[in-house]
C-alpha cells in the first residue's frame, strides 16, 4: 500500500474515532434533563400564544365526570377558558387578563372577581414550588411518545411521601407546553385525566371579541375584595383580631406558604403547599356556609360537615363562635388528623 493510501486510511480511521468520541460527549450535553424539562414546562404557557380543545376527566365515581373546555392562551399573561360540556357548566367563562380573573356564568348573569393565575405574583409562587416538588418527589423520564401529533417527554413525579399522589406530564418537545396530564391517588388508582385533544400554536383571536361574551356592566371598575398576603406567623397574629388557630399535623412534605388576610383582619386563610398541591385552612367569624351532598362527622369532641367535591374535601364545623373550613386533595384519613390537631 503506498504512503498516500496509508495516510487517507489513517485519516479515515482517525475521523470516525473522533466523530464517535464527540457523539460520546456531547450527548449528555444535547439531552435535556427531567428537571430542566419540568422547569420549562411551568414558564410555557406564559410564552406561547396557543388555542385548543382540552378534556378533562375525573374518576370519582364508577363512570368519570368529563369536563371538556376551549383555552386560549396569549402571551405573556392572558387567557381565556370557554367550558363546552357538561350542560350543568356550558358557556362558563373565565377571563384572565395577569391582574383580575373573571368568572362569568352566562344566562345566570352569576359574576366574581379572583386574583388572576397569570399575575408576576403567581408565576413567582410556581418557580418557588420548584424545589417542594423536587424535595418531595422523585422526578424521571419514561420514553417519549407523541400527542396531537406532536413529539413529547414523559415526566413522571414519584412521591417520596406515602399518602402524596402520582403524577405523569407529557410535553411537548418544542414548546415545553404540557399536553396531557395524569394524577394517580396513593394507591396508584387514576383519579384525574387532563389532555389537549387539538392544539394550535400562533393563533391571535382578538381580545375585545372575548370580553365582548361578558357584560361590561359586570366588571368595568371592579376591584378584587381587600385583602393582603403575610408570610410569617409573628406578623399575622399581629394583624388579625381573634386568636389564630394552628394545625399541629400536617402531611409529610407539607409546609406553611402563605397567609391571605380578609376583611380587615376578620378572616384568615392559611395555605399550606408540598409543591404540587395545597391545603387551604379558613378561619371566620361565624358564617352559614351552604353545603350539598354531606355528612356528618366528629373528630376529637367536635362535629362537622364533610363533603366530596371533585375529588377534593371539604371539611366545615363551627367552634367558640367562629367557622373553620378546611380544604385539601388529600386521604380522609389525613384530612381527619389535620382537623383534629387544630388548636
Amino acid at each position: 500500500m503506498s504512503f498516500q493510501n496509508r495516510w487517507r486510511t489513517f485519516l479515515k480511521s482517525f475521523f470516525m474515532v473522533v466523530f464517535f468520541l464527540l457523539g460520546i460527549m456531547t450527548s449528555p450535553l444535547l439531552a435535556v434533563e427531567p428537571k430542566e424539562i419540568l422547569s420549562l414546562s411551568l414558564e410555557a404557557q406564559f410564552q406561547l400564544d396557543f388555542e385548543g380543545i382540552k378534556k378533562t376527566q375525573i374518576y370519582i365515581k364508577e363512570e368519570p365526570y368529563t369536563v371538556i373546555a376551549k383555552l386560549i392562551y396569549q402571551k405573556p399573561d392572558f387567557s381565556c377558558i370557554r367550558y363546552l360540556a357538561p350542560p350543568r357548566i356550558k358557556g362558563k367563562i373565565i377571563l384572565d387578563d395577569g391582574k383580575l380573573r373573571i368568572d362569568y356564568v352566562p344566562g345566570m348573569d352569576r359574576f366574581h372577581i379572583f386574583p388572576s393565575l397569570n399575575s408576576p405574583e403567581a408565576r413567582k409562587r410556581k418557580k418557588q414550588s420548584l424545589n417542594l416538588i423536587f424535595g418531595n418527589y422523585i422526578i424521571s423520564q419514561l420514553p417519549d411518545e407523541y400527542m396531537c401529533n406532536r413529539p413529547v417527554y414523559v415526566i413522571l413525579l414519584t412521591p417520596k411521601h406515602a399518602g402524596n399522589p402520582w403524577l405523569k406530564i407529557w410535553i411537548d418537545k418544542e414548546t415545553y407546553l404540557s399536553l396531557k396530564q395524569e394524577r394517580y391517588a396513593s394507591e396508584e388508582k387514576l383519579i384525574t385525566s387532563s389532555a389537549f385533544t387539538e392544539v394550535y400554536f400562533g393563533i391571535m383571536s382578538f381580545r375585545e371579541e372575548l370580553y365582548s361574551t361578558i357584560p361590561p356592566r359586570l366588571w368595568e371598575g371592579k376591584k378584587l375584595p381587600s385583602r393582603r398576603i403575610i408570610r410569617s406567623f409573628e406578623q399575622l397574629r399581629e394583624e388579625i383580631t381573634f386568636p389564630l388557630s394552628l394545625p399541629k399535623h400536617l402531611p409529610l412534605g407539607y409546609e406553611f406558604q402563605r397567609a391571605i388576610l380578609f376583611n380587615e383582619g376578620k378572616r384568615v386563610d392559611l395555605i399550606y403547599t408540598n409543591g404540587l398541591k395545597t391545603i387551604v385552612f379558613s378561619q371566620n367569624p361565624k358564617i352559614n356556609v351552604r353545603m350539598r351532598d354531606y355528612h356528618e362527622m366528629s373528630f376529637k369532641g367536635r362535629r362537622g360537615r364533610l363533603q366530596a367535591s371533585m375529588g377534593v374535601w371539604n371539611l366545615v364545623w363551627t367552634e367558640k363562635g367562629r367557622t373553620f373550613i378546611l380544604i385539601a386533595d388529600i386521604s380522609k384519613e389525613e384530612l381527619t388528623k389535620i382537623a383534629e390537631s387544630v388548636e
